[in-house]
């Protein structure tokens, strides 16, 4: 066999199990061994990527059963081999069952039927992964065009995703985070919840104006309405839920009222809070001091490590790769590549066509062009433009 990065969890208290696995695969696989469940559980959660869950029937701790169906939870992607001396059918009955596995194997299992067990068990795997980042792609695409869609209407609501998702993604590279999917999904649905409220509802939350009874009633209810919108679209379940207790303080406050507090809150949804409130904090021209000094008045709210990490990656320092200027363009100037410094706004009621951070496109240059012919869009427009860009169109010409 060749060298891989495969990891394979073995959960046997069988010293000659975990020797023999050992053995056979450790010198091209990276193979851990437990002889308990719960560790191995804590394990596959810090290592959902897994590749290949082995356990016995009579596992210390939930068993083997309940322990391959806990696996799958936290590694969704990995095949799991049940490997006992049970051989009664209504253990193997159980095994497929209620723990989902892929396989079943009788001990003493002969060296050349574990390696031909493997071989298909990886094979499986790595057909899951392929099926499971073909969906996520499909599934990112027609997320877009449902924001694209929901952005023409409710364009307040969603100005802020394209530079809060840029924010997150740089959070999730300090936290050394691998699969952002999740991550991004959830930022660029966040503002679905505002986008159902009323406006005036919303507006007066912002605002920190006092509500009513029913208004209150309203806007608590947003984050289930999300939840429920979303939480019956497959691969989109664990999303729903970031989204629902994206509302929560790490000190308990905000909704639900029920909520976690703390670690027990889900990271993506930490990130989200802190982020959207860092967003309706910061100038038009970006996060600041100012902006962080806001959040530190109501720091109980925030995960303190993610507030701080967030202040150092967001202020960085460091200089762009690619090298960028800010120009004032007219309308029949903008060109595809260009970044709105800006809101693009109506001439007269200052209404939003388009958010800033928005990468413009011919469609949504065209889009300009309709709302000034129709009703007038302040100009000149900044716009981030990049010089090699830029260089290339002058090549062109």
């Amino acid at each position: 066999m060749e060298t891989t990065t495969d990891l394979i969890v073995v959960a046997d208290p069988d010293e000659n199990v975990k020797k023999g696995f050992q053995r056979l695969f450790s010198s091209h696989k990276n193979v851990v061994c437990f002889s308990e469940s719960d560790p191995a559980l804590l394990f596959l959660k810090q290592n959902p990527g897994t590749s290949v869950v082995f356990s016995c029937f009579n596992l210390p701790g939930r068993g083997g059963t309940a322990f391959l169906r806990a696996a799958e939870t936290l590694a969704p992607q990995a095949t799991r081999i049940m490997l006992t001396r049970e051989k009664s059918a209504e253990a193997i009955k159980k095994t497929l069952n209620e723990g989902h596995a892929f396989m079943y194997l009788e001990k003493p299992c002969q060296p050349t039927e574990l390696v031909t067990a493997m071989e298909t068990a990886l094979t499986h795997h790595r057909q899951l992964a392929k099926d499971r980042a073909l969906l996520e792609r499909t599934l990112a695409g027609s997320v877009k065009l449902l924001i694209d869609m929901l952005a023409l209407f409710h364009p307040e609501a969603f100005r802020r995703t394209a530079i809060v998702r840029k924010q997150a993604l740089k959070l999730a590279k300090a936290l050394g985070l691998k699969k952002t999917w999740e991550l991004e999904m959830a930022v660029m649905l966040s503002p679905l919840g505002e986008a159902l409220l009323p406006k005036q509802i919303l507006a007066r939350y912002r605002a920190a104006r006092s509500l009513t009874e029913q208004e209150r009633d309203v806007l608590d209810r947003a984050p289930a309405q999300s939840r429920e919108l979303l939480k019956n679209i497959p691969q989109l379940e664990k999303v729903s839920e970031y989204l629902y207790l994206s509302g929560c303080g790490y000190d308990g406050s905000g909704f639900p009222k029920d909520g976690p507090t703390g670690q027990d809150i889900p990271l993506v949804s930490r990130i989200l809070k802190l982020l959207t409130d860092l967003w309706y904090a910061s100038p038009e021209s970006g996060p600041d001091a100012a902006s962080f000094e806001a959040l530190t008045i109501n720091w109980r709210k925030y995960d303190p490590k993610l507030l701080e990490l967030a202040r150092n990656v967001l202020m960085d320092d460091v200089p762009e790769a690619r090298r960028k200027h800010v120009a004032q363009c007219y309308i029949r100037s903008l060109r595809p590549g260009d970044i709105l410094v800006d809101d693009a706004l109506t001439e007269s009621s200052h209404e939003l066509v388009l958010s800033r951070g928005h990468l413009l496109t011919p469609t949504t240059i065209r889009r300009l062009e309709h709302f000034h012919q129709t009703a007038g869009v302040r100009q000149p427009i900044r716009v981030e433009r990049h010089e090699v860009v830029e260089e290339l169109l002058g090549d062109a010409g």
